[in-house]
C-alpha cells in the first residue's frame, strides 16, 4: 500500500488495530524477585436476526470429582506446519489424550503438505454431540467460524493474535488479517463454553473480549527434550542468539543494531545468529540487506533446524537477545534459560511473565543500552551463574505437569 494510496480497510479497523499491551502486561505480571533492568449447534440455529454468532444451548458441566468417561477432543487450528509453536503444542497435547486413552482428531483450516497426515484438513472433522472441540485462536480463519455453529462443547484456547500496527509498515495484507482476526475474538467467546490462555498476558485479552472466567494454561514445553545445556562456557567469539519467526514485531532489526554496537565496542569478533522462518520473502530480503550494510559478515540467518541442531546453537551462544514488541508467551526464553544462557529482553507482553526474575530486562530502545546490557551478561561471571540458577528454578516452575493437569481437568468439565 502505497503511501499517496486510500485505506479504507485501516480505517474500519482502527479499533482493532491499537492495543492496550502495557496495560494488559502490568495486569498479567506475577509477584516475582526484583528483576534487573536497564533504562526505563444444528447450522443456522446460531445465527441473531443481524447475522452475529450467539451460543448454543448447552449442557451442564460435570460436577467436579464426578467420574470421568472415555472421551473424544477434537483440536482445531487454523493453520499447522512442523515449524510452528501452536501446532506443534496441539501435537503434544494429541499424545497427552492418547495416554489417557482418549480420542479424537485434529484439524486445520490451512495445511502444511510436511505436516504428512499428523493433521487433517478442517472438512474431516466431523463430531458426536457429546465430544468435545478444542480452538486454538491463533490466526485469522475464516473457515474456522464454521465449526462455531457445532453443537459440541468448546474450549477456547487463545494464543494471542499479533497486533496489526506491528505490520502495516512491511506487510499490509498480513496485517489486514491480524486485524479481522483480533476483531472476531468476541464472536469466538460468545460461542465456546470455556477459556483458557497460555499466559496470564493473553488471558487479559479474552476477558476484554466478554470471556469470564479464564484458564491459564502455559505452553506444554519439555525443554529438556533439546538434551541438557553445555559443561562450560561456550567458545569465543561472542555470539548473541534470537530464535523467533523473522516478523516485524520481533524487531530482529533491533538486534542487529545492537551486535554492531557491541562489536564496535567490546568484541569486534561478535557475531549472530537468527534462527527462525521468515513471514514473507521480502521482510526476510530487507533484514539481510540491513545485516550486509551494517554488520557484514557478522549475521547468519538459519531456518528449519532440527532439534539436535537448535539445541546447538543455545550451547553455543553467550546470550540470548530478544527485543520483540509483542508476546503472548515466548518458548525460546524458556529454552534459553535451559541451556542456561543469559537472557536480554523487553518486557513487552508476556515476557517478563514467563522470565520472572531469571531475564535481564531492558525497556531503554537506544541499542547502545542494549549493547551495554549485553556486555554485561557476558562478561559478569557472577551475574551469569545466578541468572543460570534463576533460570533453571523458572524453567521448573513450568514443568509440563502443570498444564497436563490443568488441561485435563478443564477437558473433564466439559463432559
Amino acid at each position: 500500500m502505497g503511501g499517496g494510496r486510500a485505506r479504507p480497510e485501516r480505517a474500519a479497523l482502527d479499533a482493532a488495530l491499537r492495543g492496550a499491551d502495557h496495560v494488559r502486561q502490568a495486569a498479567a505480571l506475577p509477584r516475582a524477585a526484583p528483576v534487573p533492568r536497564a533504562g526505563a449447534r444444528a447450522a443456522g440455529a446460531l445465527q441473531h436476526p443481524a447475522g452475529g454468532l450467539r451460543r448454543a444451548a448447552r449442557r451442564p458441566r460435570r460436577a467436579v470429582g464426578a467420574p470421568a468417561r472415555a472421551m473424544n477432543v477434537h483440536q482445531v487450528l487454523s493453520g499447522a506446519g512442523p515449524y510452528d509453536a501452536v501446532t506443534n503444542e496441539a501435537l503434544d497435547f494429541r499424545a497427552r489424550f492418547t495416554e489417557w486413552g482418549w480420542g479424537g482428531r485434529d484439524v486445520a483450516a490451512a495445511l502444511d503438505p510436511r505436516m504428512d497426515g499428523r493433521v487433517a484438513p478442517l472438512t474431516a472433522l466431523a463430531p458426536a454431540q457429546h465430544d468435545v472441540l478444542l480452538i486454538h485462536y491463533s490466526a485469522y480463519a475464516p473457515r474456522v467460524r464454521r465449526v462455531l455453529e457445532l453443537p459440541c462443547r468448546k474450549l477456547l484456547l487463545s494464543h494471542n493474535i499479533t497486533p496489526a500496527r506491528w505490520l502495516w509498515a512491511h506487510e499490509p495484507m498480513t496485517a489486514v488479517q491480524c486485524a479481522v482476526g483480533r476483531s472476531q475474538l468476541p464472536d469466538f467467546v460468545s460461542a465456546c463454553d470455556a477459556f483458557a490462555a497460555d499466559s496470564a498476558f493473553n488471558a487479559g485479552e479474552l476477558r476484554e473480549a466478554g470471556a469470564g472466567e479464564v484458564t491459564v494454561l502455559p505452553v506444554l514445553i519439555d525443554p529438556a527434550r533439546l538434551g541438557p545445556p553445555a559443561a562450560g562456557e561456550p567458545s569465543r567469539p561472542t555470539t548473541l542468539l534470537f530464535v523467533g519467526r523473522l516478523m516485524p514485531h520481533k524487531r530482529q532489526d533491533e538486534v542487529i543494531r545492537a551486535l554492531t554496537l557491541y562489536a564496535r565496542e567490546h568484541d569486534p569478533h561478535a557475531r549472530l545468529v537468527l534462527v527462525g522462518e521468515p513471514l514473507t520473502a521480502r521482510y526476510a530480503a530487507e533484514l539481510h540487506q540491513l545485516a550486509d550494510a551494517i554488520a557484514p559478515g557478522a549475521v547468519r540467518f538459519e531456518r528449519s533446524l532440527s532439534s539436535a541442531e537448535l539445541a546447538a546453537r543455545y550451547r553455543e551462544a553467550h546470550a540470548f537477545v530478544c527485543l520483540s514488541e509483542h508476546e503472548g508467551f515466548c518458548i525460546p526464553v524458556l529454552e534459553a534459560l535451559h541451556f542456561g544462557v543469559p537472557v536480554v529482553a523487553r518486557p513487552a507482553g508476556a515476557v517478563p511473565e514467563v522470565a520472572g526474575d531469571a531475564a535481564l530486562l531492558v525497556a531503554d530502545e537506544d541499542p547502545a543500552v542494549v549493547a551495554e546490557l549485553i556486555h554485561l551478561a557476558v562478561s559478569d561471571a557472577a551475574l551469569r551463574a545466578e541468572l543460570r540458577r534463576r533460570g533453571a528454578a523458572r524453567v521448573a516452575a513450568y514443568g509440563p505437569e502443570r498444564t497436563e493437569a490443568a488441561l485435563r481437568s478443564l477437558l473433564e468439565s466439559l463432559q
